[in-house]
């Protein structure tokens, strides 16, 4: 599936990401410009693995593989499991929302989940 960008009427946040297959092809620039990124809610239910889910803020880069460039952030989700990180003050991202998800920690790792990993992050 592709991702999509809905507008939220909540005030806490105006933009639900959601990706269904997040891999190590990144979702590159979901958000153009400035935003500010409140929940982080990764679903590796389907792994027997752990995954990391890495978040980039990549100005006038373009990322299509992830591997490429340092994360903003990272987030480990064990295997079999749903994991959701609220963050009150937000994390800021300047430029673009980029993400992906792979099996390593390390920047250059490139090696995607065996099945499919849902990303949904909330935004304004």
């Amino acid at each position: 599936m592709a991702v999509s960008v809905t507008s939220q009427t909540d005030p806490y946040v105006d933009k639900l990401i959601v990706d269904t297959d997040a891999n190590a092809t990144a979702e590159d620039n979901v958000l153009p410009g400035a935003s500010t990124c409140y929940i982080f809610d990764t679903d590796n239910s389907n792994n027997s693995t752990a995954v990391y889910a890495k978040f980039y803020d990549t100005g006038a880069n373009t990322i299509t593989v992830i591997g490429t460039h340092e994360p903003h952030i990272m987030m480990l989700v064990p295997a079999n499991t749903r994991q959701v990180v609220t963050i009150s003050s937000g994390i800021a991202f300047a430029a673009r929302l980029s993400f992906g998800c792979v099996v390593g920690k390390a920047t250059a790792n490139a090696v995607a989940p065996t099945n499919p990993v849902t990303i949904r992050v909330m935004a304004e």
